[in-house]
């Protein structure tokens, strides 16, 4: 992602998120509120071309149309919301196993802390993300209101080792059992950087913590697409088959959860590693 500009993945996963909710089917499936909430957070953050008419466009038929085309050729709308699903249950699953952190990798405008946060005062949520886009959704999070059992951290991983960055944050606790949630995360990082944010959480977290992850599963199918994404500078750098993610993730960690994909064209499966 380009330095000092917000996330256009993060942006254009909140659009998706808020035109799944013109669907019946997707409005009955999802957290009640979710589509408001993430609106709320993008008109607060303020980005040049993402306000309300905007935001009115995205929900029109002839926008959802384009959505089902993605949705056909890499299964990117539906997909998307599956994997918000996903990564809702797998926290959820995970607290009560006993899990007292929860950090989410690369947030952009998830709902996910802002929604769990005032339901489990007894957990402690971190969001973790890139300066821009960081300071763009805390926009949003003070004007909701932030949960006081809620942190954002702004920090470049690529600056920074994620163990050294939560080692040094007061509120974290490095001994204790957490889950972490990297969603539309590693397909942007080279299997080397996936290898090292799996050493990295093990530096940081306790026995037992769990990451929920999606993985992009084989992106040399998607030569134009991923020009295109090279082209806003967020190109996508890793996939891995399903059979193949112990490799992915490296030593140390055990897969106890796949999903997906969901069809033949998608682009992302889903997964958990808990560690050993």
């Amino acid at each position: 992602m380009k330095s000092g500009r917000v996330s256009h993945t993060a942006l254009k996963v909140g659009l998706i998120m808020i035109a799944l909710y013109e669907k019946q089917e997707w409005k009955l499936r999802l957290p009640q509120g979710l589509a408001a909430l993430t609106e709320r957070l993008i008109l607060a953050a303020g980005v040049f071309g993402y306000g309300r008419r905007m935001l009115n466009l995205n929900k029109k038929p002839w926008a959802l149309r384009l959505y089902e085309r993605s949705e056909s050729k890499m299964g990117i709308f539906d997909g998307v919301g599956e994997r918000k699903l996903f990564m809702d249950e797998q926290v959820l699953a995970a607290i009560e196993a006993g899990a007292k952190q929860v950090l989410v990798l690369g947030a952009g405008f998830d709902t996910l802390c802002l929604r769990l946060a005032p339901q489990f005062p007894h957990v402690k949520f971190f969001e973790v993300d890139h300066p821009a886009t960081s300071a763009a959704k805390a926009k949003g999070v003070r004007q909701e209101g932030q949960p006081q059992n809620m942190h954002l951290l702004a920090a470049d991983l690529t600056e920074i080792p994620l163990s050294e960055l939560m080692n040094k944050t007061e509120r974290w606790d490095s001994g204790v059992r957490s889950v972490v949630v990297a969603e539309g995360l590693f397909i942007y990082l080279k299997e080397e950087a996936v290898l090292q944010v799996f050493r990295e959480v093990a530096a940081c977290t306790g026995p037992g913590t769990r990451v929920a992850f999606s993985h992009g599963i084989s992106i040399k199918e998607y030569r134009f697409e991923n020009a295109m994404m090279r082209l806003i500078g967020e190109p996508w750098l890793s996939s891995c088959k399903n059979a193949d993610l112990p490799g992915y993730i490296g030593p140390g960690w055990s897969v106890i959860a796949i999903h997906g994909p969901s069809s033949r064209r998608s682009l992302e499966a889903f997964a958990v590693a808990e560690k050993r």
